[in-house]
């Protein structure tokens, strides 16, 4: 069934709203959330009936956007530390997804949500591998190892601009810093 404009920008508001509010608080309640998307608890159910049902959607939106800001970094195009520089900003720029799905990390994924998970970490794997084979990143350290150090650093980066060490908009800049100077070659 297909939204009208005006369902499709309320549907979004409450997904951004409840990826804000679950990425800080995976108790919170939908009341929380309604209030941060500018609507009525039952404007909520109306889109979502229950709180898994939104968990859900938010789940697979939150991974489809993440694979569409890393697949416009443009990954293969340029150096290697130059596309991880953009998928670090492109982490950075879907923030509470990206916490949100560490938050949500427990329990089993739908078959289509490992596939989407699977997708984003494949690109990020084959990034780290060119890099090994072309020089520009640290071939002694296994790309597996600096996958998860990206995903790490981008949560602990993210994390740090909630708890108001860093602002939000410096803190990809400090991420990629760091992540050079683990990951580049010696």
């Amino acid at each position: 069934m297909e939204l009208s404009p005006q369902k499709q920008r309320t549907r979004r508001a409450i997904l951004d709203a409840a990826a804000g509010q679950w990425a800080r608080d995976p108790a919170v309640s939908l009341s929380r959330i309604a209030a941060a998307a500018g609507v009525g608890r039952a404007t909520v159910h109306r889109y979502f009936p229950d709180r898994e049902h939104l968990r859900s959607a938010l789940t697979s939106d939150s991974w489809s956007s993440l694979h569409a800001a890393i697949a416009e970094a443009a990954p293969g195009t340029g150096s290697v530390l130059e596309v991880i520089d953009r998928v670090v900003s492109a982490m950075v720029h879907v923030g509470d997804r990206v916490l949100f799905l560490f938050a949500a990390a427990e329990g089993t994924p739908s078959d289509a949500d490992a596939s989407v998970a699977s997708a984003v970490d494949e690109i990020l794997l084959a990034e780290i591998e060119r890099g090994q084979r072309e020089g520009e990143v640290d071939a002694t350290v296994p790309a597996p190892w600096i996958q998860r150090m990206v995903w790490s650093i981008v949560y602990t980066g993210l994390h740090a601009t909630g708890d108001g060490l860093v602002a939000r908009h410096g803190v990809d800049d400090l991420i990629r810093w760091t992540l050079r100077g683990a990951i580049s070659a010696r």
